[in-house]
């Protein structure tokens, strides 16, 4: 294996000084990436078809791609969170000129194509490659996915045909990009009097900034959106702050988004799909949309019954503040009224409970747990003015039975002007195995970048319950993202496939319903106590007071997101793609009782439209999965227990991408996956 341009980061400084913070940097990044890639692209074409072997034309071509993905990682960091507009757009830039190059050079390349075709049929190959099992199996694998991919980059269409290919795709990637700049920049802002903020607490009231009219201004952050919709007792200040909210990016991203829709689906005729969920999914665990509507199906019946009996609590407790139109509920009051019927009926007080998650405690109670599970020892640096900003920080991540260096995890947590307004977890570097060793590999990097509310003057920042388990989840993928070791750098790290991606991150969450755990993870920000046993369980017997709305919800989302790209929407003309109607069409039909407003465009800041397409459904199918391990993993005592958390390692996470996710799930549990540990978590 030869060395890669990010390879032996060993330190945090080394870990901030990847990152370009001018823009002369950034193209110094992007200039060497090029020159590196093209040197090894010369090498692989140079070679004569009777000299060609794996490690000079499979391992250049891996070593080169994972070059290229770094570099744009990199930027995508920066374009996300620097604070200054004119390195956020170079970045910006940068990866679309990054972006073209791999299209041209790479996926688009027939020769390249050739090379590999080849490089299989060869003797060598034949003889050293096929027919291996385990770890060795990874290699055939590879060529074969590469090959794949290769196809559905048009490499074996009529050159006409081909050219059409590789220039949509072109200008797909730079659409995408806009449409995440898009909502980046969106910096609307609303202002309220102090009585039009009535219910919202005084610490959240004291972190806003005043206009000179002493009115609050209000942004459309995460943790301000969803103070205000759960504590605000007026209802036209909710109504205000939802709208606003469900307009991101609105109505730039409209164009944009009706731009992909129809690109795609042009992409995907020419490949010969009848549409772009038909074409995206053909690589997933899935692998078909029928499949997907058939695993949405058999939840739904379930999830509206539940529902409905939700949306009847809700009608028979309504505040004073809320109102029904027409015997419906008005969206902008749900979470508001859950919230309410929470703190009522069930006795849960989120504003009391968030007391007992001051943010550092509760991420050093998290990192606690990883290093039981996990065996892992966990080092926080303050790096930030190495960074791009004195808030961020890097852990380093060792493993106790090896005291060996896994990577870096770099968190930035809190939201700031420019900065991406969602919650992600980004690879950056992937631990790559050297030199085909079990124990010896790069160690990997990755960013966490969140959006929680800002401490002030008299307490710390405090997450409620939901906060802490997205936590859990960035940190779950942060810790694949380290333990994924693969030979090949393609199934390194989270690059597995797309409806697996989700399952370590959605088993960690459910830690946070263990009452042993959330008296570990909790710390009141004065007294210092844990949260009680009667607070624990109250909040546990919470749990599912309102998964049929939340999970019908995300449903919705992978119903949308497959309707989207999928037939008949996708192949009507471009001026006709009513992005807004679909939506509240299957909000309409999916959640009966509940108004929807025909002034919202939420669509135009839902950027897995553009991350993942048609494949939002990934969320609930890794959940099911999830929630089977998650079971296995606590009936045998396993939450705190390393033996276990090395089985899971082992077993999951530890084996990159290069297996079949359904060989890996049967060879943990002993057994078929089933979703009866999904169905019962939710309380159906």
């Amino acid at each position: 294996m030869h060395d890669t341009m990010f390879s032996d980061i060993n330190s945090a400084t080394e870990c901030a000084l990847l990152f370009p913070i001018t823009i002369s940097e950034c193209y110094e990044l992007v200039s060497v990436t090029m020159e590196r890639a093209h040197i090894f692209l010369n090498c692989i074409n140079n070679i004569d078809q009777k000299n060609r072997t794996f490690s000079n034309t499979a391992e250049y071509l891996d070593i080169t791609i994972n070059d290229l993905s770094a570099s744009v990682s990199l930027l995508f960091v920066i374009q996300n969170v620097f604070p200054t507009k004119e390195i956020r757009d170079g970045s910006r830039d940068l990866m679309n000129k990054l972006n073209t190059f791999f299209i041209d050079n790479f996926s688009s390349n027939r020769k390249l194509y050739y090379a590999l075709k080849d490089l299989k049929e060869s003797e060598s190959y034949q003889t050293e490659y096929m027919g291996k099992k385990g770890r060795d199996a990874e290699y055939s694998y590879w060529l074969e996915e590469k090959l794949s991919h290769c196809k559905l980059s048009g490499t074996e269409l009529p050159e006409n045909d081909f050219q059409k290919v590789t220039k949509l795709q072109e200008e797909i990637a730079e659409l995408c990009i806009a449409f995440q700049q898009n909502i980046n920049e969106d910096a609307t802002e609303l202002q309220f009097s102090t009585d039009a903020l009535k219910g919202v607490s005084e610490d959240i009231l004291t972190s806003l900034k005043k206009g000179d009219d002493h009115t609050y201004i209000l942004k459309i952050d995460y943790p301000t959106y969803f103070e205000v919709l759960k504590s605000c007792e007026v209802a036209s200040t909710r109504q205000a702050m939802y709208t606003a909210f469900n307009n991101r990016a609105y109505p730039l991203n409209n164009d944009v988004l009706r731009a992909v829709i129809n690109k795609r689906h042009q992409l995907s005729l020419i490949l010969g799909y009848v549409s772009y969920a038909h074409l995206s999914l053909e690589d997933k665990m899935a692998k078909s949309p029928d499949v997907v509507q058939s695993f949405i199906d058999e939840l739904i019946p379930k999830l509206k019954r539940k529902c409905a009996d939700e949306i009847e609590l809700i009608k028979k407790n309504l505040h004073p503040s809320c109102s029904l139109i027409e015997g419906n509920l008005m969206p902008y009051d749900l979470i508001f009224m859950i919230d309410q019927i929470e703190k009522t009926l069930f006795n849960v007080d989120e504003a009391k409970i968030k007391e007992y998650f001051p943010i550092y405690s509760t991420m050093k109670a998290i990192f606690s747990i990883c290093e039981s599970f996990y065996d892992l020892t966990f080092t926080r640096i303050d790096n930030g003015h190495e960074l791009w900003h004195n808030d961020v920080f890097t852990v380093v991540v060792k493993d106790n039975r090896t005291n060996k260096l896994l990577g870096h995890i770099i968190l930035d947590l809190f939201p700031r002007e420019g900065k991406c307004s969602h919650v992600c977890c980004c690879s950056v570097i992937s631990p790559v195995r050297i030199n085909n060793s079990k124990d010896e590999f790069y160690p990997g990097l990755s960013v966490v970048i969140a959006n929680f509310s800002v401490g002030t003057n008299d307490q710390p920042s405090l997450f409620r319950h939901r906060d802490v388990q997205i936590l859990f989840h960035e940190i779950g993928h942060g810790i694949h993202s380290l333990m994924g070791r693969s030979q090949m750098s393609m199934f390194s790290g989270t690059r597995v496939k797309l409806d697996f991606a989700e399952l370590p991150s959605k088993i960690f969450e459910e830690w946070l319903w263990d009452t042993e755990i959330l008296q570990m993870v909790s710390c009141h920000y004065q007294t210092k106590e844990a949260l009680s046993k009667e607070l624990i369980e109250t909040k546990i017997r919470s749990k599912n007071a309102f998964s049929g709305f939340n999970t019908l919800c995300q449903l919705i989302h992978a119903s949308y997101s497959l309707n989207i790209f999928g037939i008949p929407f996708s192949a009507q003309p471009i001026v006709r793609l009513d992005t807004s109607e679909l939506l509240h069409d299957i909000q309409s039909r999916s959640i009966p009782g509940v108004s929807h407003m025909a002034n919202t465009h939420m669509e135009s800041s839902f950027g897995h439209l553009i991350s993942q397409g048609a494949s939002y459904y990934t969320h609930m199918w890794s959940a099911v999965f999830a929630l089977d391990i998650f079971q296995y993993i606590k009936l045998h005592n396993g939450l705190l227990d390393p033996k276990m958390g090395r089985r899971y390692v082992d077993s999951i996470i530890g084996v990159g991408g290069g297996r079949d996710p359904n060989e890996l799930l049967r060879e943990f549990l002993g057994r078929e996956p089933k979703n009866d540990a999904f169905f019962q978590s939710i309380g159906i």
